[in-house]
């Protein structure tokens, strides 16, 4: 189902293509070639293209416009300016991606009229969001902070929880297209819209529970047979319920029923399990192994999913995949076989990376808050990875609900060794475990098994 304005497909956000010939090497001088594959060192200095901001007592930062091209294959422009998170009236999109390998291949976009290397998926990402006629704001780290100023980088990391909740949208880019990945977002779409029809209150849903609880009584004694088919979500036939499930509320009862309908369908001969390896492949995506993630997703105030030219918006994503755990985990009849193919994406769809973190920004958006300690966000993300260690610890400060801001500086020269004291010490002096013992002791083995792969020394 097509829903305007929370779904886009490559032929509605299609450029024109320009002919431009065969691609050429890039070398460096003042005049920006038509292909863009740069094959200089990423050591080269951006430094001169900063401008200085403001950085103590200040919440300025630097804001990137993407300029628009009629033409999909054009050189990617950018200008950058300045705004500050205390002006009510700022408003831009903050971009959540993956940084990507540091040996693949680098490409160069015009910023401010010079040269500026960037990796290859942030390339595709600014691409694909680059519009035809108007210029897009968003905040991108590897462009808006000085990468070379390690001062300007502590303090744009301290402000990064603030930068990504007051972000207008936060787009989350997931990389390039895939196989089945249109087919997967149109498939998500079509869940989401049939469990979100019987969730909406109305007098036509409470009938309909009515009409059920009676059915369901009727049965109490009856088997319950297999479907010969699958024609829609109107006539189906029951699970076995419980005395207990008959006083349930509408929308819990509505909801089962819809489950039942989703996995007859997908026990039919005639389901596809293209779309359903697309969306496990979505979930299982790098992006979502992150660290960072974490914070830019759940402090997010609203998201846009995108990968490729297709787009959809987070709500529907979050909901929908959450509603593919919940066929997952239902206990099915012994008739509502799935074939192994679906099987199996299901399976990955249910244990994906990308499901905890949809899962719990629906827990955040309904107001079911758990509060969020270091220690438990440290035990969470253990696995997660960065390009830089210091992130183990700095990119989830903001998330912690019992750290007090700036007890923790972040400080990208500090050793490894002693960001890990800068932790075990806040514990063993400052939270509620200072006087446990065996607690301590939890928190120091923990930091040593998520710093296994760093030098230990000072």
């Amino acid at each position: 189902m097509h829903v305007r304005g929370s779904y886009c497909t490559a032929a509605e956000h299609s450029h024109t293509h320009c002919s431009q010939g065969p691609p050429r090497h890039f070398s460096h001088s003042r005049n920006f070639p038509r292909n863009t594959l740069l094959r200089i060192s990423w050591t080269m200095s951006h430094h001169h293209i900063y401008s200085p901001l403001q950085a103590k007592g200040k919440q300025e930062l630097r804001l990137v416009t993407l300029l628009p091209s009629p033409c999909k294959d054009a050189p990617i422009e950018c200008t950058l300016s300045i705004g500050n998170l205390d002006n009510q009236n700022l408003r831009y999109e903050a971009l959540s991606y993956e940084w990507g390998d540091t040996n693949g291949p680098r490409y160069d976009i015009l910023l401010d009229g010079q040269s500026f290397t960037v990796r290859r998926n942030l390339w595709h990402a600014l691409r694909c969001l680059r519009t035809e006629f108007s210029g897009r704001t968003l905040w991108i780290d590897a462009i808006c902070i000085n990468q070379e100023d390690v001062s300007e980088r502590n303090h744009q990391v301290g402000m990064m929880g603030h930068i990504y909740s007051f972000a207008t949208s936060v787009r989350v880019w997931l990389g390039e297209m895939s196989d089945n990945s249109r087919e997967a977002i149109l498939l998500l779409h079509e869940i989401f819209e049939s469990f979100e029809e019987v969730s909406r209150p109305s007098q036509e849903a409470e009938k309909k529970a009515k009409e059920l609880r009676k059915k369901l009584a009727e049965r109490r004694a009856e088997p319950v047979t297999p479907p010969s088919k699958f024609d829609g979500f109107e006539e189906l036939p029951l699970l076995p319920m419980v005395a207990d499930e008959l006083s349930e509320d509408s929308e819990a009862l509505l909801v089962k029923e819809r489950q039942l309908a989703w996995l007859s369908r997908m026990a039919g001969a005639s389901e596809l399990a293209g779309p359903w390896e697309g969306i496990a492949a979505l979930v299982e995506r790098t992006y979502w192994n992150r660290i960072w993630i974490v914070q830019e997703y759940l402090l997010a105030t609203q998201i846009i999913v995108q990968y490729g030219w297709d787009y959809m918006d987070g709500v529907r994503f979050d909901k929908a995949i959450s509603r593919i755990a919940g066929l997952a985990e239902l206990k099915r009849p012994p008739y509502l076989l799935l074939p192994p193919s679906i099987q199996r994406s299901l399976d990955r769809i249910a244990n994906g990376p990308g499901m905890n973190i949809s899962r719990s920004r629906i827990s955040t958006s309904t107001g079911k808050y758990l509060r969020r300690t270091l220690l438990q966000l440290l035990e969470t993300c253990k696995k997660s990875k960065s390009c830089d260690p210091h992130d183990r610890i700095y990119a989830i400060l903001g998330l912690a609900d019992d750290l007090p801001p700036n007890t923790i500086m972040v400080d990208y020269e500090r050793s490894i060794f002693k960001v890990k004291m800068d932790v075990a010490w806040w514990y063993a002096t400052n939270s509620v475990f200072k006087s446990d013992k065996a607690s301590i002791s939890h928190v120091c083995s923990l930091l040593d098994e998520i710093f296994a792969d760093c030098d230990n020394e000072d």
